[in-house]
C-alpha cells in the first residue's frame, strides 16, 4: 500500500519528486486515467501521480486533484505532498486550494523554493535567480506565463483562502488555517523548515516543488541516488520539445559545439500524418544514422512559431504538437534504438510515453540536479530515458551529458 502519495501537475514534475524518495520503492504513474482508490491501495510505499492539469483551467484542475486527494484519503495514504511548479505555473491557487480542502486538515504548508536551481522566496517574493519571477522566462512562458511575483498573489488569484506568510527564520505559527506560505533561500533552510513541521507533526501535508520533496526524504532518512553505471553511457539522443527560452539556448549551444542538430519544423509538429509519408520517413532515417554515428543528435523543436494558420483553430496547439512530436519520437526509438534519450518538456515525455503504451514508470535515480533517469522495455532490450523540465539546466546542458558519457570524455561529432 502507499505510504505516501505525491501529486503533480506534470509528468516532469511527477517523475523529480518521485526520485527524491527512491530509497523506498517508488512508481511514478504517467497519467491519473487509471488510478481509483484500489489502485493506490496496491501500489508500492511511495507512488507519484502526474494529474496532468498544467494546462486546464482552474476548475478543472480543481475537481482532479481534490478527487485524487479523497482517493488517497479513502485508502490511508499517511503522507500527501502536492508538488508544484518551481516556477509556480500553472494552477498553483486552485491545486493547492484542492489539496487542503480534501484532506479535512485546518492549514497547508507550502514551500515553493528551490534554492539549488536559484529559485527562492524572500519576502514572500518569488525569484528566479535573483529576478522577480514574472521578469525572468517564466513570466514569458506561451502557455502559462507567471504574471506575479508575490506568492500571495499568485495564491489569491484562484482561491479566496487565507494565505500567511512566515519569513526565513520565524517559527512555524501555533495555529492558523488556509495556506502558510514559507520564505526559503538555501536548501538547508527548506530542510530545516521541513523538520521542524515534522516535529509538530504537521508534515503528513505538505506542498512545494522538489527542493522540498528533498527535504521530506532527508527527514525520513531516504535519498535519490546518483545515476552511474551503463545507464548513463552511449550516445544521446536530445528530444527538446519545450520553447522555453532555456531549453531554445540549450539548443543553439549545442550546435554551436558541433554536435548534430535536426529542426523539427511547423509540417512535422502539426500534422499527424507527416510521419507516415516519405518526409518524415527521410527524417527518422536521418536521426537514427545520426543516433548511431554522434555522441549528440538534438531533434531540435524549440522554435516558438506562429502555427494558427496550420491548426484548426477548435485544436489545442499545445497538445497537438505535443502528441506529433512524441509520435515521431516513437518512430526513431522503434527504427533503432542507439544509446539513451534525453526528453525536455513533460507534455512531450507524456505524448511519447503514451504513444509507446506506458502507463508507469520506475525511476533509477538523477543523472544531474534536474534530470530524472528511468528505464523501460524497448522490444528486446531496455531503453533509458531522462527528462527534465524545460526551464531546467545550464545551457552546456546537453554537451556536458554527453561528454560525460563518451569514451574520451569529450563529444564525438
Amino acid at each position: 500500500m502507499a505510504k505516501t502519495m505525491l501529486i503533480a501537475d506534470d509528468l516532469t514534475g511527477a517523475l523529480d519528486a518521485g526520485v527524491c524518495l527512491l530509497s523506498a520503492d517508488v512508481l511514478v504513474a504517467v497519467s491519473p486515467e487509471k488510478i481509483d482508490s484500489t489502485a493506490i491501495a496496491q501500489a508500492p510505499s511511495v507512488l507519484s501521480i502526474n494529474a496532468d492539469t498544467r494546462h486546464l483551467d482552474a476548475r478543472h484542475a480543481y475537481e482532479r486533484v481534490h478527487a485524487l486527494v479523497r482517493m488517497a484519503r479513502a485508502a490511508d495514504v499517511e503522507l500527501l505532498f502536492k508538488k508544484t511548479d518551481s516556477a509556480l505555473r500553472g494552477n498553483i491557487g486552485a491545486e493547492l486550494a484542492a489539496f487542503l480542502d480534501a484532506s479535512g486538515a485546518s492549514r497547508l504548508h507550502f514551500i515553493p523554493a528551490l534554492p539549488e536551481m536559484g529559485r527562492t522566496t524572500v519576502d514572500g517574493v518569488h525569484l528566479i535567480g535573483g529576478v522577480p519571477v514574472s521578469e525572468s522566462p517564466f513570466g514569458a512562458d506561451p502557455f502559462n506565463p507567471v504574471t506575479f511575483d508575490r506568492v500571495s498573489q499568485i495564491i489569491r488569484a484562484q482561491t479566496d483562502l487565507p494565505v500567511t506568510l512566515v519569513s526565513e527564520g520565524q517559527p512555524v505559527p501555533v495555529d492558523g488555517r488556509g495556506i502558510v506560505v514559507y520564505d526559503a533561500t538555501t536548501p538547508a533552510s527548506v530542510s530545516r523548515r521541513v523538520s521542524e513541521l515534522m516535529e509538530r507533526g504537521e508534515g503528513g501535508l505538505l506542498a512545494g516543488c522538489s527542493g522540498a520533496a528533498q527535504a521530506v526524504a532527508q527527514a525520513l532518512d531516504l535519498s535519490a541516488p546518483v545515476l552511474e553505471g551503463d545507464s548513463t553511457k552511449g550516445n544521446l539522443l536530445v528530444a527538446c520539445g519545450s520553447i522555453n527560452r532555456v531549453s531554445a539556448d540549450q539548443c543553439a549551444y549545442a550546435a554551436a559545439q558541433g554536435a548534430s542538430v535536426l529542426h523539427v519544423d511547423r509540417d512535422a509538429k502539426c500534422e499527424a500524418s507527416w510521419g507516415e509519408g516519405p518526409e518524415g520517413a527521410a527524417f527518422v532515417e536521418c536521426a537514427v544514422d545520426s543516433w548511431a554515428h554522434h555522441s549528440l543528435t538534438v531533434l531540435d523543436g524549440s522554435d516558438l512559431e506562429d502555427l494558427s494558420g496550420i491548426i484548426p483553430k477548435a485544436a489545442d496547439v499545445r497538445q497537438v504538437v505535443s502528441d506529433n512530436f512524441g509520435e515521431l519520437l516513437v518512430r526513431v526509438c522503434r527504427r533503432h534504438v542507439c544509446g539513451r534519450v534525453l526528453v525536455t518538456g513533460g507534455d512531450v515525455l507524456a505524448s511519447f510515453l503514451r504513444a509507446a503504451g506506458v502507463d508507469v514508470v520506475r525511476p533509477l535515480g538523477q543523472i544531474v540536479p534536474g534530470v530524472v533517469g528511468f528505464e523501460m522495455e524497448w522490444g528486446a532490450r531496455p531503453l533509458v530515458i531522462a527528462s527534465k523540465s524545460g526551464g531546467f539546466g545550464s545551457q552546456s546542458l546537453f554537451v556536458d551529458m554527453a561528454a560525460a558519457a563518451a569514451p574520451t570524455g569529450g563529444v564525438m561529432i
